[in-house]
């Protein structure tokens, strides 16, 4: 419900409504922003700078009041005709130069009290002469003797006038066991005065306190009696005390919660007195003016930067909805001339209403441009449809035409394929035949090598026949010799060789017919030698005859495996071309479908041209 209220409203209205509340919220951020930075920033100086720098001053007064009467303890220690006054055992005749001496420095420095004291009769010393014995009892002389410091500073009640007093200390020795101190002793009123003096807001005060915690410096008298320790003060408690008197710090804080409220706990340490500063200030007191001057800048800033922007925002607001006002007026004008695109918006001044005009005036120019060439394209467009409706009518039959085509090429192909399927089944079949021959003619030529191996073994064995003829010819011409031998010792021998002689005829008989019989047998080794020799070169012939006949047979094996494989890759390729030609018969029956589609689309784009015809005819153009 706001929502809609809100779109009801003028652009000046939304306009100045959010401009303000973005301005509201702006000033409000940068307020509080810097506000808060700021007084966190003006805090850490006030406690990181500003009471620093005011312990530093109380620190640097204390050091200035006790720095010439810590220079005169050390010049008196120091000085000549003492020591020799010392050293000869404090002769009486020296006594009235140390009182004139001591009055002196007493009054030049307005000390409480000079004093010398020696090792050797513990005789305390003063501007009136020996004042008293220091006795074993008071162990702080024995102390600072055997720290071994050349001096030292403490704060300490004084005997005679029971008041605290700062006892400057400083060593000499005259040798011979004749060491001691000499020093001065000062009233810590004025010191305490000069403390009390400081103020830190309204009611934030300074003290001093021992290193041990008791409070000896305050501007409460009743509180400065060395027996008040700083724990106990009102504003402080036990571990507020313990950070502030912790490791002798240069300076030190901590923010307590009392009663009264928060409270800032400050210390510097001051190591002449081994004492501290400490100083309490409220928080509030501390951080006042810091608070004040934080949101003073910024609430002043944001009221004079509101006030200017304000003015500004209206007069922006105003300048920026008025042309858009005028531009609504103008606008109303041209929509109730019921599409008379002749009418303009007229231009009177040049600022964004001028170029408004003028920008409205060039969009119904464009418009009026646009609009003739919608209805001439119009026009265009409806005898191109029915342009298109009878071109598709043409491409319609010829499409028919040709899927006829292509379905009689498909079954011509189908027959093609059958045809090169039964060609590749038959190539298969010579190819194993072939290879079978091949298997045969492998196996003949194999037969034929042995063969030729056995003639050649028979060749061999005639050779070896043919020797051993030739030996037994040897042995019947050797036998046929004895035998003529034996004949004709037998001869010789008369009728005693007579029988002998018949063996030898007979043997030679026996001998002849054996070598006769010896010469037939090699004319038949001869002649089955050459027999044999024929045969193994026959049988030679013939296993070359069959190794070219393997080779011829593996040659057309492998032209048959060509034909096989060129015939299954020809079916393939048939069967792709025939696959190919369905599916163009396919695309062109689908094609027949699509320009029937287009001529239905293409009536439809007539009818839709004269309706934009019509449409584009209501606007006026001159």
């Amino acid at each position: 419900m706001p929502f809609a209220a809100f779109r009801r409203w003028s652009i000046q209205r939304k306009l100045l409504t959010s401009m303000l509340s973005c301005l509201v919220l702006f000033i409000a951020i940068s307020v509080v922003t810097g506000v808060v930075l700021t007084q966190r920033a003006l805090e850490k100086r006030v406690v990181a700078e500003e009471l620093p720098a005011v312990l530093d001053g109380v620190r640097a007064d204390i050091q200035r009041q006790i720095a010439e009467p810590l220079t005169a303890s050390i010049d008196m220690a120091d000085n000549h005709f003492l020591m020799r006054w010392e050293a000869a055992g404090q002769p009486e005749d020296g006594a009235e130069a140390f009182k004139a001496y001591a009055a002196r420095l007493k009054a030049k420095h307005q000390a409480a009290a000079v004093y010398w004291l020696s090792e050797a009769n513990r005789h305390y010393w003063g501007e009136t002469g020996v004042q008293r014995t220091v006795g074993p009892e008071e162990g702080w002389f024995a102390k600072f003797l055997a720290s071994g410091k050349p001096y030292s500073i403490d704060l300490e009640k004084d005997k005679s006038s029971n008041e605290f007093m700062l006892f400057i200390n400083a060593r000499f020795d005259a040798g011979a066991g004749h060491a001691g101190l000499a020093g001065l002793g000062l009233s810590v009123n004025a010191l305490a005065s000069k403390i009390q003096q400081y103020r830190i807001g309204e009611t934030g005060s300074v003290m001093l306190v021992r290193a041990n915690g008791t409070v000896i410096v305050h501007r409460d008298v009743a509180l400065a009696d060395g027996k008040h320790a700083l724990a106990d003060l009102p504003g402080f408690s036990a571990p507020a005390a313990a950070t502030l008197l912790k490791d002798q710090q240069k300076f030190s804080h901590v923010l307590h919660e009392s009663p009264e409220g928060e409270r800032v706990l400050a210390s510097s340490y001051v190591p002449e007195l081994n004492a501290y500063v400490v100083a309490t200030v409220p928080k509030a007191e501390l951080l006042a003016e810091v608070t004040r001057v934080a949101w003073t800048a910024p609430l002043f800033a944001g009221v004079v930067g509101g006030g200017l922007a304000l003015v500004l925002i209206v007069w922006v607001s105003g300048a920026i909805a008025a042309p858009v006002r005028r531009a609504a007026a103008l606008l109303g004008e041209i929509a109730n001339g019921d599409g008379d695109l002749s009418r303009r918006m007229q231009v009177d001044t040049e600022d964004e209403i001028g170029q408004l005009a003028e920008a409205f005036n060039r969009f119904v120019d464009v418009l009026q441009q646009m609009v003739r060439q919608v209805r001439a394209s119009s026009e265009s467009i409806a005898t191109a449809t029915a342009e298109v409706a009878t071109g598709n009518l043409d491409l319609s039959n010829r499409t028919e035409q040709t899927s006829s085509s292509l379905q009689q090429t498909a079954a011509a192909m189908c027959q093609l394929t059958e045809q090169v399927q039964n060609n590749a089944a038959n190539t298969r079949e010579a190819n194993a035949l072939a290879r079978s021959a091949q298997t045969v003619a492998t196996r003949g030529g194999a037969a034929m090598d042995e063969v030729e191996r056995t003639m050649g073994g028979i060749d061999e064995s005639s050779r070896r026949i043919g020797d051993i003829i030739g030996v037994i010819d040897g042995i019947a011409f050797q036998t046929n010799i004895l035998a003529l031998n034996a004949a004709v010792e037998a001869a010789r021998a008369g009728e005693q060789g007579r029988g002998f002689a018949v063996v030898a005829g007979e043997v030679r008989s026996l001998a002849q017919r054996s070598a006769q019989a010896a010469k037939e047998v090699r004319g038949l080794i001869v002649a089955s030698m050459e027999q044999a020799q024929g045969g193994r070169e026959q049988v030679r012939n013939a296993g070359e005859t069959m190794r070219e006949l393997l080779d011829s047979v593996g040659r057309v094996a492998q032209l048959i495996d060509g034909i096989s494989g060129g015939t299954q890759q020809q079916s393939q390729g048939i069967g792709e071309v025939n696959t190919a030609v369905l599916q163009l018969d396919s695309m062109t029956q689908q094609n027949a479908a699509l320009v029937e589609e287009g001529s239905a689309a293409a009536e439809s784009l007539r009818e839709q041209a004269a309706t934009l015809a019509a449409a584009v005819g209501r606007f006026k153009l001159a």
